[in-house]
């Protein structure tokens, strides 16, 4: 049972430790990237050349996975305290959202047709 906590601190330690250099590396290169952002592609990066083994992290992925809608209670209660706002500015707000989620989309599309041509060869 100690042993299972452990495994638990190290792959929690592992996640943490990527958003932490991913904050380090935002504040000390002033990068107009969310430093959150900036640690997942460090801990993708270090999964993807095997620095980190899948199995080093995946209970605690899975974890956070399953209770990622916890994370979303506090955005959706700001976004009804300022509904008022947020109507009266929708087409400024909605407009940048909807293009960058586009963007997101084309780029993600165009990042796995990649990686699977790759996977390929």
């Amino acid at each position: 049972k100690g042993d299972k906590k452990m495994v638990v601190v190290k792959q929690f330690s592992i996640i943490l430790g990527s958003l932490f250099l991913g904050f380090m590396v935002e504040s000390i290169f002033n990068i107009p990237i969310p430093a959150n952002v900036l640690g997942m592609v460090i801990l993708f990066a270090l999964l993807y050349f095997k620095i980190v083994k899948i199995h080093h992290v995946r209970e605690v992925g899975v974890f956070i996975i399953k209770h990622l809608a916890l994370f979303y209670v506090v955005p959706s209660v700001g976004i009804m305290v300022y509904l008022g706002l947020l109507s009266s500015q929708f087409v400024k707000i909605v407009v940048p959202v909807f293009i960058s989620i586009l963007i997101g989309f084309l780029v993600a599309g165009k990042v796995t047709e990649l990686m699977i041509k790759k996977g390929s060869k």
